[in-house]
């Protein structure tokens, strides 16, 4: 099954960007231009999600729709941001082996 999550991107340095997926704690990405950041992102997405699959645990829902920069940016005007959709490929959760085995016994 595929998702498109919400991502952001920033420009730290001219040759330095970094990403985020606000539904996706713990997933980011970084690299010396916005593709390569992109790309990295991706990665870091779906180890993220391949991580909780394997837990048995559900991937978030992709319901970020907006970001509010001065939460965490104080002169958000100052700083160089791009916000995209990102299709990712989501995993389907392990399912629980203990209580498969028990039905299988």
């Amino acid at each position: 099954m595929n998702r498109r999550y919400m991502v952001v991107y920033e420009r730290v340095a001219p040759d330095n960007w970094g990403g985020w997926a606000p539904d996706i704690g713990g997933a980011v990405g970084a690299g010396d231009s916005l593709d390569l950041a992109r790309s990295s992102l991706r990665e870091g997405i779906t180890i993220q999600l391949n991580d909780l699959a394997e837990r048995g645990i559900e991937a978030p829902p992709a319901t970020a729709t907006s970001v509010d920069f001065s939460e965490f940016d104080p002169n958000p005007s100052e700083s160089h941001y791009e916000i995209e959709w990102l299709l990712v490929e989501v995993p389907q959760p392990a399912s629980d082996t203990r209580h498969s085995a028990q039905h299988a016994a």
